[in-house]
């Protein structure tokens, strides 16, 4: 095929087409020749490398001479139809872009804190600064009596069941089947939950130690006795290494973003114009 019939072939296309009508709009509306801007595509050793790498990261292994040609043509493909649409402004009041542009600029701007190793000195400050927030979570030793779904019936039982345990009795009789155990050793806060809700969880340790109590939770009715509760040690750092070192990362990388973004937004005048 001669260059005269490609170029021919080229102009019945609609896309051909679509970017010609857009770029004479453009130039219209600026009132003056649209900028081309940069016309040469040059796909020399490092981006063949860099296409080359891509492919091997992905299928773990190399691409053959074909499949390297396609994917230079989809590179190529790429350039031609990106470059197109900054010189049409198609990525102008587009907020996919916006997003996209501003995810790139977060990245560079936070690449060197979220690289960066806290030092051991790092870390204990940040322990110090709020040890709560790193302590190991309670452990309670209780009893329970389920008594069924939470119920006029299940209340009435609970006020007989306590009047028993009261006196010393045996108050099973007021009991229901349950998939749950009667005793709880040194169970975490955690684990308890999982079991009888997290109201409940929240709840248990604020109970009177040695005394049976209604509680509700989850399941339904309980007779609970709260036996004791274990506070935890203050944690060491290297109980709690990967929480801080997540936590030191985190607030490293939002302190360059914002350092970021200040020392650029410096250089704008920006003016907000409230709807009247």
């Amino acid at each position: 095929m001669t260059m005269r019939s490609r170029a021919a072939a080229m102009l019945r296309e609609p896309l051909v087409h679509f970017l010609i009508a857009g770029a004479l709009v453009f130039a219209f509306l600026s009132g003056r020749a649209p900028d081309l801007g940069e016309r040469r595509i040059v796909v020399n050793e490092a981006v063949v490398g860099g296409i080359a790498n891509r492919f091997v990261e992905t299928f773990h292994r190399q691409p053959s001479n074909e499949e390297l040609d396609g994917l230079i043509n989809d590179y190529v493909r790429d350039q031609v139809y990106y470059r197109e649409a900054l010189r049409l402004g198609l990525d102008r009041d587009d907020e996919v872009v916006v997003r996209r542009m501003r995810n790139k600029m977060v990245a560079l701007a936070t690449s060197d804190a979220d690289a960066a190793t806290p030092s051991d000195a790092d870390l204990q400050k940040l322990l110090e600064k709020d040890p709560g927030r790193y302590a190991r979570e309670p452990q309670i030793t209780f009893s329970q009596l389920y008594l069924g779904a939470d119920s006029p019936a299940a209340r009435e039982a609970a006020k007989q069941a306590l009047a028993v345990l009261a006196k010393g009795g045996d108050a099973t009789a007021f009991t229901k089947p349950a998939p749950i155990t009667a005793h709880f050793e040194a169970a975490p806060s955690s684990d308890i939950a999982e079991q009888f809700g997290d109201q409940f969880a929240a709840a248990l340790p604020k109970q009177q130690r040695g005394q049976w109590h209604v509680m509700t939770s989850g399941l339904g009715l309980h007779l609970v006795k709260v036996e004791a509760l274990i506070a935890p040690a203050p944690p060491t750092l290297d109980q709690v290494r990967q929480q801080l070192t997540n936590d030191w990362h985190e607030a490293a990388v939002r302190k360059a973003e914002n350092d970021a973004y200040a020392k650029i937004l410096a250089g704008y005048d920006v003016v907000i114009e409230q709807p009247k």
